[in-house]
Order: C-alpha cells, then sequence, then structure tokens
C-alpha cells in the first residue's frame, strides 16, 4: 500500500509481464519481511518461554521427588511414632498393673503385719500356756466323763475337787482349767 498504486501486478503488467512477476515477487517478499518481523520476536518469547517453562518443570519435579521424599520420611517417621506410643502405653499399662498390685501387696503387708503383732502375742502366750494342756485336758475329760449327766451344783463341785486333786499332785493347771 505504502509503494502506490502503480507498483502492483496489474499496474505493472500493463508495461512488462516480467516486470510484474518481479514485482508480484517483491511485494510477496515485503509481506513475509512484515511477518517474519512481526513473528520472530513472538518467537523468540516463545523460546524463552520455553525455556522457562522447561526450567519450571525440572524444578517442579525436583521438587515432587523432595516431597515425596519428605512424605517417605514422614511416613516411616509416623509409623516409628506410633510403635513407640503403643509401646509406650503397654509401658505404662504394665505399670499401672505393677502399681496395682504394689498397693494391694502393700495393704496385705499391713494387714499381716498388724496380725503379725497378734501372731507374736499369741505364740508367746501359747508357749507359756503349752504347760497347762495336759491338766486342763485332764479336767475337761473327767469332766466329760464323769459328771456331764448331774446337776451343775455338783459337776461345779467335783471340778473343784479335779482340780484340787491335780493341783496337790503338781500337775501345772492354766487359770481357769
Amino acid at each position: 500500500d505504502s509503494m502506490g498504486e502503480t507498483f502492483s501486478y496489474e499496474g505493472m503488467a500493463k508495461k512488462s509481464g516480467a516486470v510484474a512477476g518481479l514485482c508480484t515477487f517483491i511485494i510477496n517478499i515485503i509481506m513475509y519481511y512484515d511477518v517474519v518481523i512481526q513473528v520472530e520476536p513472538k518467537r523468540q518469547a516463545l523460546r524463552e518461554a520455553t525455556e522457562t517453562l522447561n526450567a519450571a518443570n525440572e524444578k517442579s519435579a525436583a521438587m515432587k521427588a523432595q516431597v515425596a521424599e519428605l512424605e517417605a520420611q514422614l511416613a516411616k517417621l509416623m509409623s516409628e511414632f506410633d510403635k513407640a506410643m503403643k509401646e509406650k502405653n503397654a509401658v505404662m499399662a504394665e505399670a499401672q498393673k505393677c502399681q496395682t498390685k504394689l498397693d494391694m501387696a502393700q495393704r496385705l503387708v499391713n494387714a499381716l503385719s498388724a496380725n503379725g503383732v497378734i501372731w507374736e502375742q499369741t505364740v508367746a502366750r501359747a508357749g507359756e500356756e503349752l504347760v497347762y494342756i495336759p491338766g486342763d485336758t485332764l479336767v475337761a475329760c473327767s469332766f466329760a466323763s464323769y459328771v456331764g449327766v448331774f446337776t451343775r451344783q455338783y459337776r461345779e463341785s467335783c471340778v473343784e475337787k479335779f482340780i484340787e486333786f491335780l493341783t496337790q499332785k503338781g500337775v501345772p493347771l492354766g487359770p481357769k482349767p
């Protein structure tokens, strides 16, 4: 358009057919140049964008690989943590169970220690009273064998005589045979 109306195929065809073909060639070269001038920066921008995209994709792939690795490590650590927590809970339950047993054993020991004093006193008293067992047994057997069927007054009188007789013979008797 800027070349004028005469510089066209029709305008040159009136003058010469060869010049008209050359004119078409020049017009096409100029149009190609205009397109190249417009397209080349776009091609350059496309190359730069493609390079940037490839670099970003590489970084993204590296980041995804790192994220996958970190997720695998996290999963491993979570598994170890869960295992440790289960083990901790089992140990805590066992400790609670042991503490309960210890408390119960302590209560039993305390109860038995109180009974231990009673048992010690009983054993000490039984040792002292062991001497009286044959005499007291003799009085009880005599009562059951000879006077069990009589009146109370007669029975008490007989028991007193048994005790008096055994005392004279030196048989040890308890305070209340």
